[in-house]
């Protein structure tokens, strides 16, 4: 079975603050009343036993993670399978927990479970390389597994018309953020491990510095580029992390949007995330007509808006279930803000006094976990999606009203340059994206783990040119009868 204890403890450690999240800013969830003791009046008589408020999502999910590794370990099967189903319900597009049910559910002699988990996993347009796994041996002798393992093979296999526009050499690790200047037809690009900004002429092969630490105070990693071309701006979202080979300990958890000159580099402002004792970092940006920034922060439950006036970017909401907040687009109209989960899926914003979230709705048929990039294209969003197999972009077609998903289309999945593909930008109609990352091959400190790291090639794919999948009738018409569904927490 595929059960990483290591990963299984980084995650538990991650829910832990996850929880703490002020309650202040959950301004689309109901307020949870806390119980009252009861009491009969009878001194002599102990209290009543206060009711426990139910467990947050995360601290659920730490709990069957626990139970898993424990069971796992001591190789109670059953018990297994009762937590990885317990971990399901918590997270249901985790690829990991679907395959692992597979397993578990055929170990057990559940045989119709574990078809109609591979049947689910197949609609979704996942891989899996059955014959190799030994735990599903006694499905084997079902025409119905022979029928499933070939859809799922063929769905691994490389598709998409993405061409390599250039490649980042090795000498500059840990590429994360792209951005394409339209006007100048320039791209930038940002590392974490140094905390460069380097650009790429038009016409030219090569990049050149745009940007450092050593000449831009408080510039450290660089997690996302952002183009201003009517302001003349290029926003970077940095922060302090332990993979910048500049960290001090004392620049863990605080992170910024830096304002630079567009064409010169030169700093002309900071805007820092008041400190408040906890970790926060600024990733993936969206912009408005009018220069607002909108941020998502990948170690904290929130997403920060910074408007012209403003000193510093503002929580603006915020939510406990939230586990992994990525890629951030804006509406055309800017009413509705998308943001991405890397568990959870995505999810939108409408914007307003009080804005309110709820779920994109879409159909069974859809798994959008492991998102990273995420990007507004005439009424559709395009989706950089790495935690599944295959890895895979996708375009996703919205309804009229902005909150359903109608059409579906893979813009490219398997292909042999991905490794991790994590973030991007979009030039026109094509989108520029990281094929892949250095994130898996480097330790905590950024150090590669076997040297040397290798290119990251950057990709340009069509986002106009893709064949849809269509959603049918009856599954939209489910869609609007429920609505998207708000968070749960």
């Amino acid at each position: 079975m595929d059960l990483n204890p290591l990963k299984i403890f980084s995650l538990v450690v991650s829910l832990v603050y996850t929880a703490s999240v002020p309650t202040h800013l959950q301004s689309q969830e109901p307020a949870q009343e806390q119980a009252q003791a009861q009491s009969d009046g009878n001194a002599a008589e102990p209290a009543a036993e206060v009711e426990q408020r139910p467990a947050s999502p995360a601290a659920q999910l730490a709990t069957w993670y626990r139970r898993a590794a424990r069971a796992y370990e001591s190789g109670e099967t059953e018990a297994w399978v009762n937590a990885v189903e317990n971990l399901h319900r918590l997270r249901p597009f985790n690829y990991d927990f679907m395959r692992q049910l597979v397993m578990g559910y055929a170990q057990t002699g559940r045989t119709s479970e574990a078809f109609n988990m591979m049947l689910k996993m197949q609609q979704q347009g996942l891989a899996v390389e059955w014959d190799e796994v030994e735990e599903v041996d006694s499905l084997r002798q079902y025409p119905l597994y022979g029928h499933l393992r070939d859809l799922m093979e063929t769905a691994g296999e490389p598709s998409g018309q993405a061409i390599e526009a250039f490649a980042i050499d090795a000498g500059h690790p840990m590429p994360e953020a792209l951005a394409h200047d339209a006007e100048t037809g320039r791209t930038f690009i940002g590392t974490v491990r140094d905390g460069l900004i380097l650009v790429r002429e038009e016409d030219e092969t090569g990049f050149t510095p745009f940007a450092a630490p050593d000449d831009t105070p408080g510039l450290k990693a660089v997690f996302d580029l952002l183009v201003d071309d009517e302001r003349g701006h290029l926003w970077v979202a940095t922060g302090g992390t332990g993979q910048f080979r500049g960290v001090r300990n004392a620049d863990v958890g605080r992170t910024a949007l830096i304002k630079l000159d567009l064409e010169t580099g030169e700093k002309l402002d900071e805007y820092r995330v008041l400190p408040d004792g906890r970790t926060h970092l600024l990733g993936a940006m969206a912009l408005a007509s009018d220069g607002t920034i909108y941020a998502s922060d990948s170690s904290a439950p929130l997403i920060y808006r910074l408007r012209p006036e403003d000193e510093r970017p503002q929580p603006l909401v915020g939510n406990p279930v939230f586990a992994g907040l990525r890629g951030i687009a804006l509406s055309e109209d800017e009413s509705r803000l998308y943001v991405a989960d890397y568990d959870l899926g995505i999810f939108f914003f409408e914007l307003g006094d009080q804005p309110t979230g709820f779920a994109l709705g879409i159909p069974e048929t859809l798994n959008l976990g492991g998102i990273d990039g995420l990007y507004h294209w005439d009424d559709h969003l395009v989706a950089i999606q790495n935690g599944v197999t295959p890895q895979r972009v996708l375009r996703l077609e919205l309804d009229e009203s902005g909150t359903r998903v109608a059409n579906i289309a893979t813009l490219a999945k398997a292909l042999p340059e991905f490794d991790d593909p994590t973030f991007g930008t979009v030039a026109g109609d094509d989108l520029l994206f990281l094929a892949a990352s250095h994130w898996q091959r480097v330790g905590s400190d950024g150090r590669p783990i076997d040297p040397p790291l290798p290119d990251v090639p950057v990709l340009r794919v069509s986002i106009e040119d893709a064949t849809d999948t269509v959603v049918g009738e009856e599954v939209l018409e489910q869609l609007k009868q429920g609505g998207g569904a708000p968070p749960q927490g």
